[in-house]
């Protein structure tokens, strides 16, 4: 508007400064939202890769998911076990049977003494995971003066595997003190596949070494794992941990050889 007439003026004041303008306040909010969106969505990414790492590697999945089980599963495994057992002695037999045409042999061949003795320092140990997968069976010849009724070892579950050591099976109880001082010392240089018997605060354990062990207190070697039977300590081996937890629920079954 112009100014009254013989009153000329000039307008210098500053323009109106409004807040919008100056601070930019809307794009301050969109800066601020999307600030908030990435922090939500990197949580929500830390919480997918800690579960990922807790869990089996899988997402949405229910783990507490369990297949119905009748209430004579156990019995019905454990008759599998024995029935598959039979099955591999009957087919080691058939294969260790070797044909023979010979019209002078005997009509009844008698058994050698040697080989009843031999049966009676022989063992095995099957080795099953999660009682319905069979890992393997390790052969062990027995010391002399042991026998199979001697290594009061029966079925169980395994107690510790330690990576690249030891083999640990717990046994049952000693109530004897007096026997244990003349039976029991300290083993020196233990091979890879030796069976040694321990007895720590009046337990007994069954210790099977997967390398080469200087020294084992209150031990008695019991027998060794057979040469055949070597390569199997490393499957074992595989399901062990630094600090002796396994993996896997691993199971064991005492059988004669």
């Amino acid at each position: 508007m112009a100014p009254p007439a013989g009153t000329p003026r000039i307008d210098n004041r500053p323009p109106l400064m409004f807040v919008e303008n100056v601070l930019k306040t809307a794009k301050m909010v969109r800066d601020v939202e999307r600030q908030w969106t990435i922090v939500r969505e990197n949580k929500e990414l830390m919480k997918r890769i800690n579960q990922i790492y807790r869990t089996k590697g899988f997402l949405n999945v229910n783990y507490n998911y369990r297949v119905h089980q009748s209430l004579h599963s156990t019995a019905r495994g454990r008759k599998a076990r024995a029935i598959e057992r039979q099955n591999q002695a009957l087919l080691n037999r058939l294969l260790r049977r070797k044909a023979t045409v010979d019209s002078n042999l005997p009509r009844r061949k008698r058994t050698p003494n040697w080989v009843q003795v031999d049966q009676l320092h022989r063992m095995a140990i099957e080795f099953w995971e999660r009682t319905d997968r069979r890992l393997c069976q390790l052969s062990i010849e027995l010391c002399p003066g042991v026998s199979f009724d001697a290594v009061n070892l029966g079925s169980g579950k395994l107690f510790r595997i330690y990576d690249g050591t030891l083999v640990v099976i717990r046994a049952g109880s000693v109530h004897s003190e007096e026997d244990l001082r003349a039976a029991y010392g300290t083993l020196r240089h233990l091979e890879r596949g030796s069976f040694v018997k321990q007895v720590v605060d009046g337990r007994e354990y069954y210790l099977i070494t997967l390398r080469t062990i200087g020294r084992i207190a209150d031990g008695k070697l019991v027998g060794r794992v057979k040469p055949s039977s070597m390569e199997k300590l490393d499957l074992i081996n595989s399901y062990g941990s630094k600090f002796g937890r396994c993996k896997e629920p691993i199971y064991f079954d005492r059988v004669r050889s």
